[in-house]
């Protein structure tokens, strides 16, 4: 309901390709972005839709091919007893089970192409969406897939969900903080929001207040901290920085 901008993005994607990959820094926006398209173009896919967290950027380990597939073709009605063992034997029934339907797929927060691949359809009838933080290049050269890359929101759409989380007469009356403000959220969605709800909860928290937290360094990250690891700069940053060597 208070998703805002992207209009350019939003045009490729239910301007739908077979495959679409979504990469992106963390926080930016990419499975938002994927859920409210894929709510837009559900009228193209009437046998419906599957998704799966694949987890590549996580606080658990990353999803194994194999048991996405195992809930996918759950999810499509075979019994679990006709579901075969090996990777690849899974992948060809389902693709078998999708040759003649129409499924959008939504792959979210994949880490390599490799976790991916066993999981597309190879039919011309499914369309899939794929989020990652990484750029999944070989995608794009072996299967095709057209390449969404985010950046941070612009001021303009950075401001209008900011008004539409804290009301426009909140922002109307900062403007010089509201700027601030953007500035240090790096314009990133998820920072924006969680500042956002920071500022809803304490209604006698001005944004020049919330500003005035915000500037310091060492303790930026824990403003921007609401509890949940989803909802936590900190810990959503952590997942990309330790799978760095």
């Amino acid at each position: 309901r208070q998703f805002v901008g992207r209009e350019h993005e939003i045009a490729q994607l239910t301007d739908l390709a077979p495959i679409t990959t979504i990469d992106g820094t963390a926080g930016i926006g990419k499975t938002s972005l994927a859920m409210y398209c894929a709510h837009r173009v559900e009228h193209q896919f009437p046998d419906g839709q599957l998704h799966v967290n694949l987890r590549g950027f996580d606080a658990r380990e990353p999803m194994e091919p194999g048991q996405a597939l195992h809930g996918f073709l759950q999810a499509l009605g075979v019994a679990p007893a006709g579901i075969p063992a090996g990777l690849e034997d899974k992948a060809a029934l389902f693709r078998s089970q999708l040759a003649d339907q129409r499924l959008l797929i939504v792959l979210d927060n994949a880490r390599t192409a490799e976790q991916v691949r066993p999981l597309l359809p190879g039919s011309p009838t499914c369309a899939v969406i794929i989020t990652s933080r990484n750029r999944l290049d070989s995608l794009t050269v072996r299967e095709g897939a057209r390449r969404v890359a985010l950046d941070g929101l612009s001021y303009q759409e950075a401001t209008a969900l900011l008004a539409e989380r804290m009301g426009a007469e909140r922002i109307a009356a900062e403007p010089e903080a509201v700027t601030a403000l953007l500035d240090l959220c790096a314009r990133l969605p998820l920072a924006l929001s969680i500042a956002a709800a920071r500022a809803a909860s304490q209604p006698d928290l001005t944004v020049s207040g919330l500003v005035a937290q915000l500037r310091d360094q060492r303790g930026r990250l824990d403003v921007l901290d609401l509890g949940d690891d989803d909802l936590s700069l900190r810990a959503v940053f952590s997942w990309s920085y330790n799978v760095l060597s």
